[in-house]
């Protein structure tokens, strides 16, 4: 095996103890290893896909999408989740994890679109999907009856514009809400059409009836930060990353910690690491024991690594288009995807410098968001 001397040197600078997924055919084998991870991907030869593949990167299904998707969220009971049509899309695909098929797939209201994530309500029964109603320009979140087919049965305001992401506190009625600022229409495609006055804000909403419980916002220099992506940890600690629409020479801080009642906290990687970064976030995990964060930027072929106690920049490593992250089985372990059909297994490990192994999925161009059935 040739090792890329590259990510090589990478790994000896970054701290950190690398393993790979290798993705094998599925088996009938009823001892097999059951499916431990998601994720949207592309192919080489066209096409957009979901795979769904287990901790020693057995595949275990590859279903084809009727166009790209973005996000997935796993039921509590982990027998299904649903995969999120990038936006503008409008479509939901429920899978079934134990058959590795599709059992359901829903469209949008015809005066919404998704934004490409969805989370599932602690018992299972709701599902609540960030929406744009685009005429309006104002962000809602769509509330699904899982027991009645996903059937859309509520709505809430998102007390902004461009809700892209939610996650739901230990509580099971506190809904986290990375509001980014920006107005679209599909009219318009993916284009962007208040970058002047967009308001990003992090939003805390009670889903029971859609009062405002907190809100931040960004604003003065800041205004144009996108808050895009969230993961929170068991005891509630928030991490919103960004993608900043201003001057390509500003370098503002991409990374935001937040516990409720107190003030945003935006946190600073080392300069040279800073500009890397390319200005551009495009996902977040915390590891399984809730102590740390990775955040890609893919833009920049870097994932970094932050102490969810303090914000502390605890490290980094390259992956080249790197951009899928989610928790490892152990503490400090995560796993990463690239756009170049790698899979890597990261463990945070102070004074660990050793490279052991890293293999390709063939085939595969994994997209921008891994989730994991650890939890």
């Amino acid at each position: 095996m040739t090792i890329n001397r590259r990510r090589f040197i990478a790994a000896l600078t970054g701290g950190l103890l690398i393993t790979p997924l290798l993705a094998r055919a599925r088996t009938d084998d009823p001892a097999a290893p059951r499916m431990q991870y998601l994720s949207a991907r592309a192919g080489r030869g066209g096409g957009y896909f979901v795979s769904g593949f287990d901790a020693d990167g057995r595949l275990c299904f590859d279903l084809p999408l009727p166009g790209r998707g973005h996000g997935l969220a796993v039921a509590p009971a982990q027998d299904q989740a649903v995969l999120v049509a990038r936006r503008p899309g409008n479509f939901l695909l429920v899978l079934d994890l134990a058959s590795g098929q599709v059992a359901q797939r829903l469209e949008g209201e015809a005066d919404r679109h998704f934004y490409g994530h969805a989370q599932f309500s602690p018992d299972g029964r709701w599902l609540y999907t960030p929406e744009n109603d685009f005429d309006a320009g104002r962000g809602v979140i769509g509330v699904r009856d899982v027991q009645q087919g996903y059937r859309r049965v509520a709505e809430l305001p998102a007390h902004g514009i461009g809700p892209h992401d939610v996650k739901l506190l230990s509580d099971g009625h506190t809904l986290v809400v990375a509001n980014g600022g920006i107005r679209t229409h599909p009219d318009t495609g993916r284009a962007k059409l208040n970058l002047d006055s967009m308001r990003p804000s992090l939003v805390y909403l009670d889903v029971r009836n859609g009062e405002l419980l907190e809100q931040h916002e960004l604003s003065g220099q800041l205004h144009q930060n996108s808050i895009r992506h969230l993961a929170v940890t068991g005891d509630d600690r928030v991490c919103c990353v960004m993608q900043y629409q201003g001057g390509k020479d500003d370098r503002p801080p991409l990374v935001g910690l937040h516990r409720r009642g107190q003030a945003l906290q935006l946190c600073h990687a080392p300069a040279s690491l800073q500009q890397q970064m390319r200005n551009y976030c495009g996902s977040v995990s915390a590891d399984s024991s809730g102590q740390c964060f990775a955040v890609s930027s893919p833009r920049g072929n870097l994932v970094t690594f932050w102490s969810a106690a303090d914000g502390h920049f605890l490290g980094h490593t390259s992956v080249a288009d790197g951009c899928g992250v989610a928790a490892g089985i152990e503490p400090g372990e995560f796993l990463l995807s690239s756009g170049g059909g790698e899979v890597l297994r990261y463990q945070l490990r102070d004074g660990s410098r050793q490279l052991l192994q890293q293999l390709d999925l063939p085939g595969a161009r994994w997209d921008n968001h891994m989730s994991s059935l650890l939890g």
